[in-house]
């Protein structure tokens, strides 16, 4: 099965960069997981809805077939533990892709959340875009080694 991380926005800090490329090549010795960046509507006061429904265009063309989960704060709170578990869960079903959506500065669509198979929020807490990008990846990386019984995953 192979994943993307499909987000809003360029990531422009290059600490954050270079760590989310670290874990990125972690990840990619288990599977092929893309990083794919979505261009960012530029914001217009009043108009929130309908910059937010145009990032959601981009980001449904950006998704490959298979299952979509969007990152909310509203979304399931996961043990890593249960994460993996879930990652198992879909694997197991025979899903070709596992996309993982996070959206921008205004966050995502509320139509195109509920067109996504499921939804995960990564904690209680408000993240800048960037870091939720970098959590992402290093769950998911932390999720392989867990399945795999490798030392990483210390609980």
């Amino acid at each position: 099965m192979k994943w993307s991380v499909v987000a809003v926005g360029r990531v422009k800090e290059s600490w954050y960069r270079e760590a989310i490329a670290e874990y990125h090549g972690r990840l990619q010795r288990y599977r092929p997981v893309s990083l794919v960046e979505v261009s960012e509507e530029r914001l217009i006061q009043g108009r929130e809805a309908q910059v937010m429904r145009k990032e959601a265009e981009r980001l449904e063309a950006a998704c490959p077939p298979g299952i979509r989960i969007a990152l909310t704060e509203r979304g399931a709170r996961v043990t890593t533990q249960q994460l993996a578990d879930k990652l198992a869960a879909f694997e197991g079903q025979g899903v070709p892709h596992l996309s993982f959506v996070l959206g921008g500065p205004q966050g995502l669509d509320a139509d195109f959340v509920k067109s996504c198979q499921w939804e995960l929020s990564l904690s209680p807490l408000t993240f800048p875009y960037q870091l939720a990008r970098l959590v992402l990846v290093e769950q998911l990386y932390r999720c392989e080694t867990l399945r795999r019984g490798e030392p990483y995953h210390k609980a």
